[in-house]
């Protein structure tokens, strides 16, 4: 009786821990997303742009439950995140030009999914470094799409989306 007892209690200890070990691997999962900004001058006289893209180690879009990349273009600076997580922005520190503010505006129809009010507050303006770093709102955050323009004075937006899984 003692020694059954002392197994199912075993079994019980090892089922607890196999299911907490796989729900901190599923949270674990999503990691910080890093979008690199580019200013490019077409150098035909025309107006600069400003170019984005996702050169990460590791691509949260990958995972199951965001689906992969078929909506979300690596090449367009197009990053997958979760409630509660963190983007940051980060001119490429290439030259000059690159030194230059940039500011994140949800005017493309979108809402805007980061913190607003608060500790974590967003102010969606570059520091004098060039980044800009964001927290994803919680869980009245309804998973989707998100498109915002990256906006450098005098140079043509970018438009390009974050991905909520």
């Amino acid at each position: 009786m003692v020694f059954r007892n002392i197994i199912k209690s075993l079994l019980s200890f090892s089922l607890a821990a196999i299911c907490l070990a796989g729900s901190a691997a599923a949270l674990a999962e999503a990691k910080e997303q890093r979008v690199w900004l580019n200013v490019v001058d077409p150098g035909n006289g025309s107006q600069c742009e400003v170019q984005a893209v996702f050169k990460g180690d590791h691509d949260n879009c990958k995972n199951d439950a965001a689906k992969g990349r078929s909506d979300c273009s690596k090449e367009t600076g197009c990053v997958c995140t979760r409630q509660e997580k963190k983007v940051q922005w980060s001119m490429d520190k290439g030259g000059d030009k690159n030194k230059e503010p940039f500011a994140i505006v949800f005017n493309q129809g979108s809402d805007n999914p980061f913190v607003q009010k608060g500790s974590n507050e967003c102010n969606f303006k570059s520091n004098k470094e060039g980044n800009l770093r964001c927290r994803v709102k919680g869980k009245d955050v309804p998973k989707g799409i998100y498109r915002y323009s990256v906006e450098v004075s005098h140079c043509k937006p970018l438009v390009t989306q974050i991905k909520v899984y």
